[in-house]
């Protein structure tokens, strides 16, 4: 068995972690030689740094802001080249949260005025959006007569 010991962080390399993560993300790994991707991505976590989100594009941006809500990390399939821990984070960094499960309740209203009103049956719930109401409906089989 090979036991291996982690070589702590010098004071010069976290200096240029908190300096350079930020802009560089594991880009960062040409400036601390001797440290891997995956050891960074761990530190800076640790000290609550984030990489840079440029390596998002707007549409990719947009995409999230549209369904993160509705599908969480599920959007992922949406976006494809990105992980699900990459969506998370830049999800959080946008300040952006998925919404609470569905209840029975609201499943019940659905089917019972989403054949009649479509989307528009998102104004009978307080916190559902269009989307959110329209995805719910497709998951559960509904169609619109009316759309």
């Amino acid at each position: 068995m090979r036991v291996t010991t982690r070589k702590p962080w010098s004071e010069e390399e976290l200096r240029i972690l908190r300096e350079w993560y930020p802009k560089e993300g594991t880009r960062v790994m040409e400036r601390l030689p001797g440290r891997n991707q995956n050891m960074i991505m761990q530190r800076a976590r640790k000290d609550g740094l984030f990489a840079p989100s440029d390596d998002w594009s707007e549409e990719e941006i947009h995409i999230l802001r549209e369904w993160y809500a509705v599908e969480g990390s599920n959007v992922i399939t949406r976006l494809p080249g990105k992980s699900r821990n990459a969506v998370r984070s830049q999800a959080k960094r946008l300040g952006l949260v998925r919404m609470a499960r569905w209840t029975e309740e609201e499943d019940a209203i659905l089917r019972k005025y989403y054949p009649l009103e479509g989307s528009a049956t998102s104004e009978r719930f307080e916190d559902r959006s269009r989307e959110s109401v329209r995805f719910r409906a497709c998951k559960l089989g509904i169609r619109c007569k009316v759309e």
